[in-house]
């Protein structure tokens, strides 16, 4: 059977000019397409198989079984007793002791001039004590009759003298500290509290046997009672 003759092919073997001439008579051969390997179908490869999936099953985890509440009966708060009070212990042993009134003053003498004389509670005044202070008094020019006379203790609380209404307080044997409040000046020098004059002195034992301070009270009264 000849084979149909492609023309390209003879060009690399002529280099001449060559004239093909057909045959009229040729028996026609039909082409065989070179890719006949198209025609044959090349079967795919199956695919890998697939690996069978494995459903992998998560183990169960069995549960951590509840514990039953139990219930805790609540335990009481033990009481502790409170310590009274010193001062309530007191109050329950020692009785409530009432303050008492103090007995109102009531110095002795007529005390209608106004003229109260001071002298401590302990002290007692001999007969020639008393004898001294009634020339003073009268050298003065007061009656000692009409003086009133109060013995106090101490300290001498001017509050409750004042309660007496005094003009004048002759104080003897008493020092500033005696007094509440505390006088500010010193013996033998005439002071003022609120309305009432006061004047300090030694007491009368001092007194009877000190001249000088016996000349010390003497100016001091000429000045209080404008004595010359």
């Amino acid at each position: 059977m000849a084979e149909s003759i492609n023309p390209e092919n003879w060009k690399d073997i002529f280099s001449d000019t060559l004239y093909i001439i057909t045959d009229p008579n040729a028996v026609k051969v039909p082409v065989i397409e070179t890719a006949i390997t198209t025609a044959i179908k090349t079967p795919k490869v199956a695919e890998a198989a697939k690996e069978p999936t494995v459903a992998t099953a998560s183990p169960s985890i069995p549960k951590t079984p509840s514990i039953p509440s139990i219930s805790i009966p609540s335990i009481p708060t033990p009481t502790i007793p409170v310590s009274p009070s010193l001062t309530t212990l007191k109050e329950q042993v020692i009785p409530a002791v009432t303050e008492a009134t103090p007995a109102p003053l009531k110095p002795t003498g007529k005390y209608s001039n106004g003229i109260l004389i001071l002298m401590h509670a302990s002290y007692t005044m001999t007969p020639a004590q008393q004898e001294m202070l009634g020339k003073i008094v009268k050298a003065a020019q007061l009656d000692y009759n009409d003086c009133g006379v109060l013995q106090v203790e101490t300290p001498v609380v001017l509050k409750n003298i004042e309660e007496l209404k005094p003009r004048i307080i002759l104080s003897f044997g008493l020092p500033t500290d005696a007094f509440t409040p505390r006088l500010s000046k010193d013996l033998y020098t005439i002071q003022k509290h609120n309305s009432t004059v006061i004047l300090l002195a030694d007491s009368l034992a001092k007194l009877e046997t000190t001249v000088a301070l016996k000349g010390n009270l003497w100016n001091a009264l000429k000045e209080m009672f404008g004595i010359k």
